[in-house]
């Protein structure tokens, strides 16, 4: 017998009709009638008959009802004491990632994080620079490109979708390589966003060379120039899109193996999945 018929078999034993029960747990009425019948499949009795709409409850219902319902009290006392278990995680999560995704995302939710979770002090690290997970210079690193090396699991997070991107109403000739452009400096010349840059405005008028990712959003904000960058932070800036958008880089989360099962780490990252999958809209 499959237990989690029995959710199937209360719901419907406490409203007598499949809408109702399906409301209540939130499925079509198709999915109750045929769980239902699953059910009385295996325990081979009839459970319910069916009256104008309504479903009864046979006697064999009537004698296993209390039975099931403890399952459902039990299941509810497992839901509880896990809550209340990751409501008192206690301890440090030292994060590494670029200013760029720290300040243009990760502070922007991360007081939610917080109120899920009160007990785990959050310690961010923006520093472009590799520290070292295995030396435990931070617990999780969050990198705008994949690792090419390093005893370390490694799984995407997402797709950094790009776009060239010019100040809120300014005004913008259809020709982009016309258009005083806002560059990164020399030392990052190697990065996909300045390589795209060159092959497709190498003979633009440079405004602007900076270090820093969010330095470019400010001085489009601030109307110097335009900018290839990534679409997160157009879009939280509210700057002007001039071009389709496209990936560019990645977004991948690093973890040391003996840490992955770390109960506070887990809980940070399956929240930030989550958050990333929410906020898919602004990456691409």
């Amino acid at each position: 017998m499959n237990w989690n018929d029995l959710k199937y078999f209360i719901a419907l034993y406490r409203y007598g009709s499949l809408s109702r029960a399906g409301s209540s747990l939130k499925v079509n009425s198709t999915t109750v009638a045929r769980r239902i019948r699953q059910l009385e499949q295996d325990v081979g009795s009839t459970l319910f008959i069916r009256q104008h709409n309504r479903f009864l409850p046979t006697d064999e219902a009537d004698a296993i009802l209390a039975l099931a319902e403890a399952f459902e009290q039990q299941a509810a006392g497992i839901a509880q004491r896990l809550d209340n278990r990751n409501q008192s995680l206690q301890g440090v999560i030292r994060i590494t990632s670029v200013s760029t995704f720290i300040n243009g995302y990760l502070l922007l939710r991360l007081s939610e994080f917080k109120a899920l979770y009160p007990g785990i002090q959050v310690e961010l690290i923006a520093d472009s620079q590799q520290l070292s997970l295995t030396r435990r210079e931070a617990d999780l690193a969050i990198r705008m490109g994949r690792p090419q090396s390093g005893n370390l699991v490694i799984s995407k997070l997402a797709d950094l979708n790009y776009a060239v991107f010019g100040r809120k109403g300014g005004a913008f000739q259809s020709d982009l390589e016309s258009c005083p452009w806002i560059t990164l400096e020399e030392s990052y010349s190697q990065l996909p966003e300045a390589i795209w840059q060159q092959s497709h405005y190498a003979n633009a008028e440079i405004a602007l060379k900076v270090n820093v990712g969010l330095g470019s959003v400010e001085a489009v904000a601030q109307g110097i120039g335009i900018a290839y960058l990534p679409c997160f932070l157009g879009h939280k800036y509210e700057l002007k899109q001039l071009s389709d958008s496209s990936p560019a880089r990645e977004l991948w989360l690093l973890q040391h193996p003996e840490l992955r099962e770390l109960q506070r780490l887990k809980v940070f990252t399956d929240w930030l999945r989550d958050c990333l999958t929410e906020d898919s809209g602004l990456f691409s």
